[in-house]
C-alpha cells in the first residue's frame, strides 16, 4: 500500500471543482448571450412583420368611373345690367300738376297719358289761334278765286296767302302747347322714377320720371383680345346673380365691337337676355360664355386632382397580380375646364378608375379599399388583374 498525498489531493480536488463551477458560469453566460441574440433578432422580425402589415392595411378612398360626357369652355366676366333704353321724362311747358296717373313700378305705353297739368292758357290760345286760321283760310279761298279771274293783283294774292300760313304755324305752334300740359311717355316700359305730386308747379325741362326698358337690360362685358376669334354673335351665354342664387338666365351676344382698347387690350362685348325674370337693372351678375362645347369628351371631376409643388396629378386605382386595388399616380395635363370637370390632355380613358376622395397623402402603390358608393368597381365580378 502506498502513501496518499492528502495535500497533493486537496490541492487537485479544488482545482477540478473550480474549473467545473467556471465553465459553468461561462456556459449560462454563453447561454444567455445567445439567448438574448436569438430573442432581439425574434423581436425585429415581429416588429417588421406588423410594419409590413401596417403599411399593406388598405386606405378607405371612394373610387370613380371615368366616363364621357359634355364638357363646355368658358369664359367667366362680371358686369352690371343696364338698360340701354332709359329716359327721363321733362316737362316742356309751366304749369301745376293737376292729375296724376300712373305711380312707380307702373308699366306703360309709349303715347299714354302719365301726368295731366293745368292747361286753361294754353286751351284758349289754342281756341284763338284756330279762330285766326280759320278766318285766314275763309280770305285766301276767297283772294285765289279772285286770282284765278283776274279779278286782283299777285301780290294782294301773294299777301293774303303768306297770312293763311302763318295763321296755320300759330295754331299748330299753340296746339303743341296744349299738348304739352298733358305729359305722355316717349317709349314703352315701367316707370322707375316719379318727383312730381298732385299741386306742384313744374317748368320747363323739369326732370318728372324715369322709364326703362327691361325688355332692353343688358350686360357690357370687356373681353382679353385673344379671344376675339371665337366670338360670334348670338353665340349662347349665361348670367347668375348671387343674390338670387344658383339660378341660370339664358343671355346671348348681342354686339361684338369691331375695335379693340388697346390700352385695356379687351373688346367690347353686348351680352342681351332672352328673358329677364328676376333681374333688374342695376344688379351685379356673372357672365358666361360658352366658347366651345364637346359632346363626347373624357371627363375627370374636380375633385379627383391632387397638387404637388403646383404639379397637377390624379391617382388611378389600378389591381395588381394579387388582386389588392392599389393607388398609381398619373400626372394630369388640362385641355379643357369647366365648373365641375376637367378634359385631360391624355392619360386617361373612358373606364378608368380614380380616386375621388381620401386621396390626401396618398402614395404610389398604397393598397387601397373601396368605399361603398354606386360607382365603386367591383372586383368580385372582374378578378382578372389590370395591366399597370
Amino acid at each position: 500500500m502506498s502513501w496518499v498525498n492528502y495535500g497533493e489531493l486537496r490541492s487537485r480536488w479544488r482545482c477540478s471543482h473550480v474549473g467545473a463551477a467556471f465553465k459553468a458560469i461561462v456556459a449560462g453566460f454563453l447561454c444567455f448571450l445567445m439567448a438574448g441574440c436569438g430573442g432581439a433578432d425574434s423581436s425585429e422580425e415581429a416588429k417588421k412583420d406588423k410594419d409590413e402589415r401596417a403599411k399593406e392595411k388598405p386606405i378607405l378612398v371612394e373610387i370613380h368611373e371615368v366616363q364621357r360626357g359634355v364638357i363646355e369652355v368658358l369664359l367667366e366676366r362680371s358686369a352690371a345690367l343696364q338698360a340701354e333704353r332709359q329716359v327721363q321724362v321733362l316737362a316742356r311747358t309751366e304749369n301745376p300738376a293737376i292729375e296724376l296717373l300712373v305711380e312707380e313700378g307702373d308699366s306703360v305705353l309709349k303715347d299714354q297719358i302719365l301726368l295731366k297739368l293745368e292747361s286753361d292758357r294754353q286751351r284758349t290760345e289754342y281756341e284763338q289761334s284756330k279762330s285766326q286760321l280759320d278766318k285766314a283760310a275763309l280770305e285766301f279761298q276767297r283772294t285765289e278765286k279772285l286770282y284765278q279771274q283776274n279779278l286782283v293783283s299777285e301780290s294782294e294774292y301773294a299777301n293774303n296767302q303768306f297770312a293763311f300760313q302763318q295763321a296755320q304755324l300759330l295754331c299748330e305752334q299753340a296746339k303743341r302747347e296744349l299738348d304739352y300740359t298733358e305729359v305722355r311717355a316717349p317709349i314703352s316700359g315701367v316707370i322707375t322714377l316719379r318727383e312730381v305730386k298732385v299741386g306742384d308747379r313744374v317748368t320747363t325741362g323739369t326732370p318728372i320720371f324715369e322709364i326703362v326698358d327691361l325688355a332692353s337690360t343688358v350686360a357690357v362685358i370687356h373681353v382679353p383680345e385673344q379671344y376675339l376669334p371665337k366670338l360670334k354673335q348670338g353665340m349662347v351665354a349665361r348670367l347668375s346673380s348671387d343674390t338670387i342664387g344658383d339660378q341660370l338666365f339664358e343671355g346671348f351676344v348681342s354686339r361684338i365691337s369691331p375695335v379693340v382698347d388697346a390700352d385695356a387690350g379687351t373688346v367690347k362685348v353686348v351680352v342681351g337676355l332672352s328673358d329677364l325674370g328676376q333681374l333688374a337693372p342695376g344688379m351685379w351678375v356673372k357672365v358666361e360664355l360658352v366658347l366651345d362645347r364637346k359632346e363626347s369628351a373624357v371627363l375627370i371631376p374636380k375633385r379627383a386632382v391632387t397638387y404637388n409643388v403646383d404639379r397637377a396629378s390624379v391617382f388611378k386605382a389600378i389591381m395588381d397580380d394579387k388582386g389588392v386595388i392599389r393607388a398609381r399616380r398619373q400626372p394630369l395635363e388640362t385641355l379643357n375646364v369647366d365648373k365641375r370637370h376637367i378634359e385631360p390632355a391624355g392619360g386617361f380613358e373612358e373606364g378608368d378608375w380614380i380616386v375621388v376622395a381620401g386621396q390626401a397623402g396618398l402614395k404610389d402603390q398604397v393598397a387601397l379599399r373601396q368605399a361603398e358608393t354606386e360607382d365603386a368597381p367591383d372586383t368580385s365580378m372582374d378578378p382578372a388583374p389590370v395591366q399597370q
